[in-house]
């Protein structure tokens, strides 16, 4: 179960949406602005408040609400709705916590820093493999401040695409590599193995 905050750029972003939509599609006139995208915000804010009430819940209790739902003869739009809402709400909670783990076990690779840790993961095409890695290596190979505009894009596009992909310095290749941090089983740092769930 995680706590969650509003996010207040979501809420905006919302709200203008609402509003350029009624603005459009009801062709209120410009003077109009100010009291559409009050009444847009308002709508925002509480579904925005709503949805964090929501991700407060465990999901095992989610699940169960949608189950109701699921089972009952009648539902309704408002019923449809409903399950969208929780199934939302179960997607968000799985979110935040899959980021949560993704930045303990970067942290935990990362604090080796100099030191070799030994990462084994499953690869892609479903064998494990076991990399032998050293963090503090790999901003010497990367290019970072140095790399071309074009670099930097390709970069950012890859972290925001591939978030569960971390780059690594394989000492034993000698190169740079990436490790799936969704199917990491085990970090060994010191002689201290960290173990994780597959």
């Amino acid at each position: 179960m995680t706590t969650a905050a509003i996010n207040r750029q979501t809420v905006m972003t919302k709200a203008w949406e609402n509003t350029r939509f009624l603005m459009k599609e009801f062709g209120y006139a410009a003077r109009q602005l100010r009291d559409v995208f009050a009444r847009a915000l308002r709508k925002a804010w509480a579904a925005e408040k709503a949805e964090v009430a929501l991700v407060s819940r465990s999901i095992d209790c989610l699940q169960a609400e949608i189950e109701d739902l699921e089972n009952r003869t009648r539902i309704g739009s408002a019923g449809l709705e409903r399950q969208r809402t929780l199934r939302n709400a179960i997607a968000r909670i799985e979110a935040a916590e899959q980021a949560a783990d993704f930045a303990e076990k970067r942290e935990l690779i990362e604090s080796a820093k100099g030191r070799f840790c030994a990462v084994t993961f499953i690869k892609k095409d479903g064998s494990e493999r076991t990399m032998k890695i050293q963090p503090a290596t790999l901003k010497f190979n990367v290019k970072g401040d140095n790399a071309t505009e074009a670099g930097k894009k390709a970069v950012a596009t890859r972290k925001a695409r591939h978030p569960h992909l971390m780059p690594v310095w394989d000492a034993e290749a000698r190169t740079v590599r990436s490790v799936n941090l969704a199917t990491i089983q085990t970090i060994a740092i010191d002689g201290l193995a960290h173990a994780y769930a597959a």
